[in-house]
């Protein structure tokens, strides 16, 4: 995966947003299709591919405990 500014800010919106970042990002890609932006929309785009890589690369946190016996 190359260093192209996309995976900053990628990292950034996991970071900020946890587990939602991928619906976030989508959100905003449609909301830029929707007023007609098509630049920001493309942006936006990659920043999708991003977070589906970012996601795919770093291990998830397990989330339930078990008691030590």
């Amino acid at each position: 995966m190359t260093n192209n500014g996309y995976q900053h800010f990628a990292e950034a919106l996991v970071f900020a947003h946890g587990p939602k970042a991928l619906s976030e990002a989508i959100r905003h890609a449609d909301f830029c299709l929707k007023q007609g932006d098509t630049d920001m929309a493309a942006h936006w785009q990659a920043t999708i591919t991003e977070v589906r890589n970012f996601s795919q690369t770093v291990p998830r946190r397990q989330t339930e405990f078990s008691a030590a016996a």
